[in-house]
């Protein structure tokens, strides 16, 4: 009998162990898992300029807006942050066939795609986004695909500094 409950004592706690460590780990990862960030070989304006016309050339892909967000910061009566803009982008292909259909309307949120650039305190520019080939793996079914498409895309356009969407 003491021999059983040893059995299932050892048995609930490697499960509450593993369920502990698993959420551990993901907390840990998963700011590393969904955002990315890239060191730029550029300065910040030339950073800026080279994206969107990377993007712009890219068959079906604009820019649709470039958010200066520090003149917007202190537009809104807040502390500067630095040079940091927002380069807002979209394939109308892609766009339509994500949001054409009614249960993928939701994702539309998350639209348009953007990249974020910026100079931390240490001069150095950077550039920001979401991990495409993970929000595809969360959404599952067509948008998984539509995303990952939308990825290869992206990761065409930012070859310039070796993007490449990581998924588990």
């Amino acid at each position: 009998m003491e021999k059983k409950i040893l059995v299932i004592v050892s048995v609930l706690g490697g499960l509450v162990f593993g369920a502990f460590f698993t959420g551990l780990v993901f907390n840990i990862s998963s700011e590393k898992m969904m955002l990315m960030e890239i060191k730029s070989p550029y300065e910040f304006d030339k950073t800026v300029e080279v994206i969107s016309n990377r993007i712009n050339n890219k068959d079906g892909w604009i820019v649709t807006n470039v958010v200066d967000q520090n003149k917007s910061v202190i537009d809104g009566g807040a502390a500067p942050i630095g040079k940091f803009k927002i380069i807002k982008y979209c394939s109308a292909e892609f766009s339509s066939d994500m949001l054409i259909d009614d249960s993928r309307k939701k994702i539309g949120v998350m639209m348009p795609k953007s990249f974020a650039v910026y100079e931390k305190s240490n001069g150095q520019v950077y550039i920001s986004t979401a991990n495409g080939g993970i929000m595809g793996k969360l959404f599952g079914s067509e948008a998984s695909e539509i995303l990952e498409k939308v990825s290869l895309d992206v990761e065409e356009i930012m070859s310039f500094v070796n993007l490449k969407f990581n998924t588990f």
